[in-house]
């Protein structure tokens, strides 16, 4: 997508949020396609270790090549990602080379467990233009005690190896960002000492982005909402929708547990669904402050963050230049 395109579809949904549009004249320019809802781990802040069983399941390529041709001609970009793990899935190569070939910007989140040689390889020759890893703590107590599941050694050999791989491969993509999640108290406490031994692991190697993450709620299913100074309509309902692996539209990725599903894209069109009365209800509702009887955002953080134009501090200067979150 041209640099003209992109920043005037930006500037279109600026205009359709600030003027209070509920019926939009344009189609969502981000997508979370859920390839998979299951997880190998059970992480302390992730609701996942709280799906149903019959909550859990992956989508099939047939319905995941449906999103993308619908979608190739009006996203900025598709996180590859949702509940669950996607290296779980046996067919996720396929489906980043399919996002890639569609010309689709193309994001996967991974927290690197089941990363391994061939995998690396398979990931930076399907075309990812972004692979983040999650790895929170310095050291094996601390990851452990927060990646339940996981081994410190093993995970964090897998993400150095993959740097290698991405090096000897002369690639300049997938751009590479190492998060951590900003839990109350952990990193305040991290020696610099021992946050710089843990980076010396990363030396030389091409990880372009080094995030803290800013914890959040997951729209009250892991704590209480921590209001701020004052109510800010959601932007997300203006830009983005959410599919789950059985094709449930959700109009929100906090919306865990699908409260509020907003249609089925097997049984019609994202297009159809992004405007349809459930849709523009909800942003009406969301407007108004009408939210009480909302399971998910009466008690979701993301209202009260500190935001800039009604956009989230912390994404705002992502969107100007091309570097969402």
């Amino acid at each position: 997508m041209s640099l003209v395109r992109y920043y005037r579809r930006l500037l279109q949904v600026f205009l359709a949020y600030k003027r209070r549009k509920t019926v939009l004249p344009y189609l969502p320019v981000r997508l979370w396609i859920e390839t998979t809802s299951i997880c190998n781990l059970r992480c302390v802040m992730c609701p996942n270790k709280d799906l149903k069983k019959e909550e859990k399941g992956f989508m099939d390529f047939a319905l995941f090549r449906k999103i993308v041709d619908e979608a190739r001609d009006f996203v900025f970009d598709a996180n590859l990602i949702h509940r669950g793990e996607g290296l779980l899935h046996p067919d996720f190569i396929r489906m980043a080379e399919y996002a890639h070939s569609a010309g689709i910007r193309s994001k996967f989140h991974t927290n690197a467990t089941l990363l391994d040689e061939e995998k690396s390889r398979q990931l930076i020759a399907a075309g990812l233009d972004q692979i983040s890893f999650s790895f929170d703590g310095y050291d094996k107590k601390t990851y452990e005690s927060i990646r339940v599941n996981a081994d410190f050694e093993r995970t964090l050999a897998n993400i150095v190896r993959f740097l290698e791989i991405k090096k000897e491969m002369r690639s300049r993509s997938p751009y590479t960002v190492f998060e951590l999640i900003n839990f109350p108290d952990l990193y305040k406490d991290a020696d610099h000492s021992r946050r710089r031994r843990f980076l010396d692991n990363f030396r030389g190697l091409p990880l372009d982005r080094l995030e803290i993450k800013e914890i959040h709620n997951w729209a009250g299913e892991t704590g209480a909402a921590r209001p701020g100074k004052r109510y800010v309509p959601c932007t997300f309902l203006w830009q983005a929708l959410v599919i789950f692996w059985d094709g449930t539209v959700l109009p929100c990725t906090q919306d865990f547990h699908g409260h509020y599903p907003m249609g089925n894209v097997r049984e019609e069109s994202l297009a159809r669904i992004w405007n349809n009365d459930r849709l523009v209800r909800l942003r009406e509702k969301i407007l108004r402050r009408d939210i009480a009887d909302l399971e998910t955002c009466s008690r979701c953080d993301r209202l009260w963050r500190d935001q800039i134009l009604g956009i989230p501090r912390e994404y705002l200067w992502k969107f100007l230049f091309r570097r969402m979150p």
